[in-house]
């Protein structure tokens, strides 16, 4: 009796180091994703083809087969803009600090200039008609001025959406008009974020601490270079084959792209979101590759997503495999934290419903996490294209537990907690091993 108990606390005590080990792996997988090194995984420096390399380094290293080319890439390209070098703004000759201070839109036009800014009411500004008297009335300093908006001092929420959108858009004003941006005050610096657009933008668009904000009419000088380039990169996919069912497969994905680097000023480490995901993606190779499914998985590591699904699309649209062969596509995306469980995109689709109840069947026997939380279908990650060509797709993101926050420049592996990881990848282990 005393041998059986001693043999098994070995086994959990073996069970447990296993799991510590996996743990270190993925904790040094975000580590290196989210360096300095890798400029953010962004356009600016090519930091997603540096992320790449590491990629395919470590796909090759597991063992797994390259996909759709011998190099394990996917090559193709997209416009975007690329902010290198150094950057600086001084508000009435005072210097201010990046992000604490100020931040420059990832869509901003290049400026080097001292811009008198003006104060506008917010009506003014979503209005065309206004917005264009106001122009006209002030024509003598519009060539050279920038427009303020305080953002703070609005009380309906419908106009702070319509603003929003306004300043997510600008490109689509173009030409109209002859001011040379905005300036819009903010209590704290809002997520950096691409808007997806195809086209280039005339307009600077800076944000500022309102409370900085002393006068109605200022100077502003700002120095940064933001080039809209043509941008070309790489997905990274790897495939194990099936031991049974060769021409059928389960995709599994997460894109490696950030959204790089605010010239040399911010860094945007991007562990949360998405190098969480990504490490995910490699230990799920990593345990596949020794414990291969029944049906052929393909692993695949996108670019462009922060950009707008540039990677899925693309992959998708290359029409590689047949898509009626596809059993799940399982898109991992903001796996840090976890403390609340996670919540399944698309849950409800009569091809993803299946996969959906088995994880909280098993949830339920074994609580292994807090919760599996159903959602209904969203576009808003690189399930998506695979949805739209009617594979079945789910996008699974955690919920509570610490992370680094969402587009920030505290979302770094330090700010990272791991805790639910071990739990979250066995469920879904359990989930594809038992895809009927």
């Amino acid at each position: 009796m005393k041998k059986l108990v001693l043999f098994a606390s070995i086994l959990l005590l073996f069970s447990n180091f296993s799991q510590a080990q996996d743990t270190n792996r993925v904790r040094q997988y975000l580590n290196e994703l989210s360096s300095p090194a890798m400029h953010g995984r962004g356009y600016a420096y090519n930091g997603d083809s540096i992320a790449a390399e590491y990629l395919r380094s470590q796909l090759k290293t597991i063992g797994t087969y390259p996909f759709g080319s011998n190099d394990f890439y996917q090559r193709y390209d997209f416009d975007v803009y690329s902010m290198e070098g150094p950057v600086s703004a001084l508000l009435n000759e005072k210097e201010l600090t990046p992000w604490t201070d100020f931040s420059l839109a990832p869509n901003s036009e290049s400026a080097h200039n001292t811009f008198t800014v003006v104060t506008v009411k917010p009506e003014v500004v979503i209005n065309g008609a206004l917005l264009k008297q106001f122009c006209d009335k002030n024509y003598k300093i519009m060539k050279e001025c920038l427009l303020y908006v305080d953002m703070t001092s609005i009380t309906d929420e419908a106009v702070k959406k319509e603003l929003d959108l306004f300043f997510r858009s600008l490109q689509l004003i173009n030409g109209k008009y002859p001011f040379r941006g905005f300036v819009v005050g903010v209590n704290d610096m809002p997520v950096w974020s691409f808007n997806g657009a195809r086209k280039e933008c005339e307009y600077v668009l800076a944000y500022i601490k309102s409370d900085l904000v002393k006068k109605k009419k200022f100077n502003l000088q700002l120095s940064y270079t933001n080039k809209f380039v043509h941008h070309n990169t790489q997905n990274v996919c790897a495939i194990i084959p099936g031991t049974q069912v060769l021409d059928t497969m389960v995709i599994i994905g997460a894109h490696y792209d950030h959204l790089g680097q605010m010239g040399d000023a911010v860094l945007f480490p991007g562990c949360h979101d998405n190098a969480s995901g990504v490490a995910t993606v490699l230990e799920m190779a990593r345990y596949f590759k020794g414990n291969p499914l029944r049906y052929t998985t393909l692993f695949v590591l996108f670019s462009g997503e922060e950009a707008g699904l540039m990677g899925s699309m693309a992959f998708v649209k290359a029409k590689l495999f047949d898509y009626s062969k596809v059993k799940l596509m399982l898109n991992l995306d903001l796996l840090c934290g976890g403390d609340e469980g996670f919540t399944i995109v698309n849950s409800d689709a009569d091809n993803t419903k299946d996969f959906f109840n088995a994880l909280v069947s098993k949830n339920e026997a074994e609580h292994w996490v807090a919760q599996v939380k159903p959602r209904k279908n969203a576009n808003n990650s690189d399930h998506a294209p695979f949805v739209m060509n009617g594979m079945p797709g789910v996008f699974l993101y955690t919920m509570g537990g610490k992370t680094g926050g969402y587009h920030q420049p505290n979302d770094t592996s330090d700010n990272a907690s791991l805790s639910a990881w071990p739990n979250i990848f066995k469920l879904l282990i359990h989930g594809l091993e038992t895809l009927k």
